[in-house]
């Protein structure tokens, strides 16, 4: 949480963190957001994960006419939201693509429905989480996208730890 906390809030790059399943990663940047009080959001990538799941689509309005709803990363880049995109090594290439200018010198998402470039708003985070590449569906992310993170690895939680998050929870 150390580790996270520094490269969330020292350094404005994105960070991507990568370990066992259910060692906590998404819960720990959650936790972080909450006690700096950050709205955080977050997409659960899979191999069927479209950009407009990241971008928004066009949705009916009562009146039948359509309306573009902004997806979740357009708001979050808008307002300034921390984001974690969840098992980001499952998301087609695609999606990765769709991402490069969120991560590099431009911070800004360009959205072709709107044919507008959002900048990232002062406080918007990005965060990823990442298991190991198994064979089974994820895949190493390509070296040159993830030089754009900044890396935490996460370690298994040990039982006297899985007791505290538990005892936190309400649940022991």
């Amino acid at each position: 949480l150390h580790l996270l906390a520094r490269a969330a809030l020292r350094r404005r790059c994105p960070v991507l963190l990568e370990g066992p399943t259910s060692s906590g990663k998404t819960s720990m940047v959650m936790y972080l957001a909450k006690l700096t009080g950050h709205r955080c959001v977050r997409i659960n990538n899979h191999e069927h994960t479209d950009i407009q799941e990241y971008l928004g689509s066009y949705v009916a309005e009562e009146n039948g006419r359509l309306k573009f709803q902004e997806g979740v990363l357009v708001d979050a880049v808008r307002n300034g939201h921390w984001i974690v995109l969840d098992e980001l090594n499952l998301a087609p290439q695609p999606v990765l693509e769709g991402l490069n200018a969120v991560l590099d010198h431009r911070a800004a998402l360009f959205v072709p429905q709107l044919g507008e470039r959002v900048r990232c708003a002062a406080g918007f985070r990005l965060f990823a989480t990442q298991n190991a590449a198994d064979g089974a569906g994820r895949r190493a992310l390509p070296q040159s996208f993830a030089d754009r993170f900044g890396r935490v690895a996460v370690a298994p939680l040990a039982p006297r730890d899985l007791a505290a998050v538990a005892a936190a929870q309400g649940l022991a």
